[in-house]
Order: structure tokens, then sequence, then C-alpha cells
């Protein structure tokens, strides 16, 4: 019998997890396997719905927060581990990757195959992703929570996906109890996203202004202090302007989670690179995907074609089938906004989305009624091989 071969997978969000799934249903009858996923969550953050979410009281912990582990109890134990912990450092020549646990403990791991998928955080460090441990992001959720609670008048600087959906979901729950901001730098939400319609950034533009969101065009936010009451945040924008605020949330990009990576392994802008078969360039057996590699653009909208190859690719070299065709990310636009359960726009392609349509799929609950069986792996986002 063949000697059973090791895929270790870090991270267990968004990649990393369906990931694991499809190589313990698909391949590891196929061939001896054993799939361990590294992660310093306990719980999957189903942070699809968090802009939503971070408003009290309106989706409960519970169905934000999924323990990983329930959701893997049915395989045989001899197949799958699951290590609570983040990497330190990898090393290919011997096939070794070092984990520091949640305990403290250092560890070394062998792999026949890694994948890196650790994904990102929000730059500013708000819990909108993971920061840390379960606990340590439960921990900053609540106090975001409550700081959402307390504040009369909130700002949100970022006028992406994530800044426009915080707007308008703290718009379209407060109304007029609270005065919502949004800064931008361009002239229209979206603006430094590629390829989107005009057409959705009016639309957008245009339901925020009806849930009463406060728009401030073409400026920045330079420097942020605390009021003279010792409560309040003072931001001074680069037009030279100054606003005060109950609450702060600035919203502009995120950080890729690759502090254990050699830099060598690193584009310009911090992305593992990767050849045209996602592994990781120079390296055989070590690969990655989702936001802290190259595989494509940083957005959960295109994951799905990357779990699909990947799947395979690692199916055909544990099994030894042979190469995979090249992989082919996709290249068209995909976007859909909820601003509350009332407003909402998207585009596929070239192709706008009737907003009632986004908003009855994505707006009413934000899948939420799937997270449960998406992390037990029986509502995986693609067909199996």
């Amino acid at each position: 019998m063949a000697s059973t071969k090791t895929v270790i997978i870090l991270g267990a969000g968004w990649t990393g997890l369906p990931l694991a799934h499809k190589l313990l249903k698909y391949t590891s009858i196929k061939t001896s396997l054993r799939v361990i996923l590294i992660s310093p969550n306990s719980h999957f953050f189903w942070n699809v719905a968090a802009t939503r979410a971070l408003i009290p009281g309106m989706i409960p912990d519970e169905s934000m927060f999924i323990p990983i582990a329930n959701g893997f109890a049915h395989y045989p134990v001899e197949t799958f581990e699951f290590i609570l912990g983040r990497a330190t450092g990898i090393q290919p020549s011997s096939n070794s990757v070092a984990v520091l646990t949640n305990n403290g403990e250092s560890r070394t791991f062998h792999y026949h195959h890694l994948v890196i998928a650790t994904g990102s955080s929000i730059a500013s460090g708000l819990p909108l992703k993971p920061i840390g441990t379960h606990e340590e992001t439960l921990t900053a959720w609540h106090d975001l929570q409550a700081k959402i609670s307390d504040a009369r008048d909130i700002i949100v600087a970022g006028a992406g996906p994530t800044g426009v959906e915080v707007a308008g979901e703290l718009a379209a729950k407060f109304g007029k109890l609270k005065r919502i901001t949004l800064i931008m730098h361009g002239d229209a939400p979206l603006e430094n996203s590629r390829d989107i319609l005009p057409s959705i950034r009016t639309t957008l533009d245009k339901d925020l202004q009806k849930l009463g969101v406060k728009l401030i065009r073409k400026t920045r936010v330079e420097t942020v202090s605390v009021g003279n009451d010792g409560k309040t945040q003072v931001l001074s924008l680069d037009n030279g302007s100054t606003v005060v605020t109950d609450l702060y949330l600035p919203l502009l990009g995120i950080r890729l989670n690759n502090s254990f990576v050699t830099d060598s392994f690193l584009d310009s802008h911090g992305s593992v690179k990767l050849d045209c078969n996602m592994r990781v360039v120079g390296i055989e057996n070590v690969w990655a995907i989702g936001d802290v590699s190259t595989a494509g653009p940083k957005q959960l909208t295109v994951t799905d074609n990357q779990i699909i190859y990947l799947a395979s690719a690692l199916d055909a070299a544990l099994t030894e089938k042979g190469p995979v065709t090249p992989y082919q990310p996709i290249r068209q636009t995909m976007v859909f906004l909820s601003l509350g359960k009332k407003y909402a726009a998207g585009q596929i392609g070239n192709w706008r989305l009737w907003g009632v349509l986004v908003s009855y799929v994505k707006g009413r609950n934000l899948f939420i009624d799937t997270a449960r069986g998406y992390v037990g792996g029986k509502h995986l986002r693609h067909a199996p091989m």
C-alpha cells in the first residue's frame, strides 16, 4: 500500500477550509492522504455578513462564528488534524513549516504538499475579518459593536465595497438616530474598482443619499487625533477641513497575512508569486490561493474558480496523474452590494443586475442560513471533481 501523503493547509478561511473538504471528500478515497489544517481561529468567521452584523442585535454571534472542528468531525480521524496556531516560517528544503500554537508551543510539521491560504486582514485592524485567535477577534468584535451602539455620529472612510456596505447598513438601521458620513477619495463610490459600470456607481451614490448618508467627496483623512473632550475623534482632511466624530471607521484596503513567507517568494505588493499552475514560483510542492497570492483579484467572488482548480491540481499531483492544464483566472467583474435590506446593486461582466434581485439573493440574510452547512462541507461553493 502506498505511504500516506500529507497536505498542510495554512489558513481555514474562505479558500483553505473548502479546499480541505474537497481533498478529504474526493482525493482521500483515491490515495492514502492526511490533511492538516492550521489556523489560529477555532471558529469560521462568516464575515460576508459582517457589514450588517457589526450593528448590535442584528445577527447573533452563534450565526457569525461557527466552530471549525465540528465541521470536520465526520471524517476518519487518521485523515484529518486541526491545529490551532499560526505559521512562523517555511523551509522548502526540508518540506517543513514552523508553527507557533495558540498555547505558546513551537512545533514543526512536515508535508508532501503545502498550501498557503492565509488570506488578508482589514488594513486598519478593524475586526471585519479575523484579527488573530477566535477569542481576540470576538473581543474586538464586541468592542466595535459597543462603540457603534454608543456613537451618535459615525464616519466611514473608504468607498470600496466594504466601506459602501458599512455606511449603507448603518444608515438603513439607524436612519436619523445617528449621523452617518462616508468619506471618499474619488467623486463616486467604487471609483477605484476596476471595470465597474458608471450606472452602478450612480445607483450606489443615489441609494446612499436616500438612506441619509452624507458623502464627502474628493478627499482623504490625513490625521486622526483625540478631541478636547477626550472622547471624540478629530479628522484632518487633505482638503484643509476638519471634522469631528464619535466613531471613525477606516476601511481603506487590506493587509496580506504573509509575515511568515520569505520575501523572495513575494511580489512588490506582498502577494505570493504563483506560476501558471498555482504553485509558488520555483517550488514544486508549495501552492497558494486567495488574497495572499497572485491567483486573482482580492475578492471573495472569484475564489470558487481557484478552489476548483487547485483541488484538481493537488488531486493530480497526489494520485500521480501528471500535470494539469494551466490555471485560467476569472476576468469578468463580479460585484454584489447590499445597503440594508431595501437597496442593492450588482454587476456580472458588463451586465448590470436588477437591484431587487441582488437584494433578494444577498440582502435578505447575507447567506447566514448556509453558514453551518458551508463550514461542514455540505454547501461548498463549487461542484465536485
